[in-house]
């Protein structure tokens, strides 16, 4: 434990030796009275931060009980490095009057401003990361913008993803906006970190035709996941677009209902199987025997009497009886509307 300490103390006192590099190059000052480093002052001071966010969780954990730099160090980077990513580059580093050190630092997914403040006696006691969104952004898009064909077919073969988007993307889109130019000085960079599984990033590149809007999309593990260029096109441009659409839509909608029609009209060229069968002539069948038609009782050429007498004789015939003035006595005979079925 002693022994961490003591390691921790020298690191400490390995950045405030940092501070006094900068007394010695004036040439580096600018308009507010910061000192910054020079190339090699910078290559010097590179190994202790990459000492500082190399550290092992157990040392984080002994660091934040060494004071009150180590515990706002220790709060913000267990925080903001699964964000930022490992460690790269120290890219700036100024020291101002007022012993305030302030660093760019370049990291695996997104740069970081990095403000050390320094007491009298020369220890450092605050410490504050703010992760540049916006600039990250910004400068990774440049660099993009200006690579050669050679590079960014290597490094969308190599890398994939997001690289292999945005080289077929811009493969497209240059030939129409021309050379970038820069970014538009009249609208900010806006981050959009509403969605904790996504973050959107909003750029507003300027080329030599056109301005546009470049959307950038990171995923939950802040890598970058897709890229899309919008380019500003005149209301003109995008009525005739609007225009040629349309046209381009009605020929092929046309188009289509010709080919139907036509495919339609060779049905009638084209030999029917089903047509034929039916008209082919069907087995000539024997016609099934007719039924006997049931007698018409004449009901309306006989007489009341001879009808009576026919029915008399019949119940005789039924009872093997012959019939008798005693034995049935049909009393009289109705017509029913109906076939004669009742007496």
């Amino acid at each position: 434990m002693k022994k961490l300490k003591t390691k921790i103390s020298v690191f400490l006192a390995m950045l405030c030796s940092i501070a006094f590099m900068f007394s010695a190059v004036p040439a580096y000052a600018a308009d507010d009275g910061s000192v910054s480093a020079s190339d090699d002052e910078l290559s010097n001071a590179a190994p202790y931060f990459e000492q500082l966010y190399g550290q092992s969780d157990y040392e984080l954990e002994q660091m934040k009980d060494s004071g009150e730099f180590g515990q706002e160090f220790y709060t913000s980077w267990i925080t903001n490095r699964k964000i930022v990513g490992d460690y790269v580059s120290l890219d700036q580093l100024t020291q101002t009057p007022d012993n305030t050190f302030q660093a760019v630092i370049s990291f695996e997914n997104f740069d970081a401003d990095v403000e050390m403040t320094m007491d009298a006696d020369g220890y450092f006691t605050g410490y504050k990361m703010d992760i540049l969104y916006g600039e990250t952004a910004e400068n990774l898009m440049a660099r993009l913008y200006a690579e050669d064909d050679n590079t960014l077919q290597l490094q969308a073969d190599d890398k994939g993803g997001f690289y292999e988007v945005f080289w077929t993307s811009w493969k497209t889109d240059r030939d129409t906006t021309g050379k970038f130019l820069g970014f538009d000085d009249s609208k900010k960079t806006e981050v959009d970190d509403s969605d904790p599984d996504e973050l959107t990033i909003t750029l507003y590149p300027k080329f030599e035709n056109y301005t546009a809007e470049a959307v950038i999309n990171y995923d939950a593990n802040h890598k970058i996941s897709n890229y899309t260029l919008n380019i500003n096109y005149s209301l003109g441009e995008k009525m005739g677009q609007a225009g040629m659409n349309m046209v381009v839509g009605l020929l092929t909608v046309f188009a289509v209902l010709a080919i139907l029609i036509i495919i339609i009209s060779l049905f009638g060229f084209m030999p029917n199987g089903d047509k034929k069968k039916a008209e082919a002539p069907a087995p000539v069948k024997a016609a099934p025997a007719k039924a006997a038609a049931p007698a018409k009782a004449a009901v309306q050429d006989h007489t009341e009497e001879e009808i009576a007498a026919a029915i008399a004789a019949a119940i005789a015939a039924a009872s093997e009886e012959a019939p008798s003035a005693e034995g049935y006595v049909v009393r009289s005979v109705k017509k029913t509307g109906r076939k004669w079925t009742r007496v």
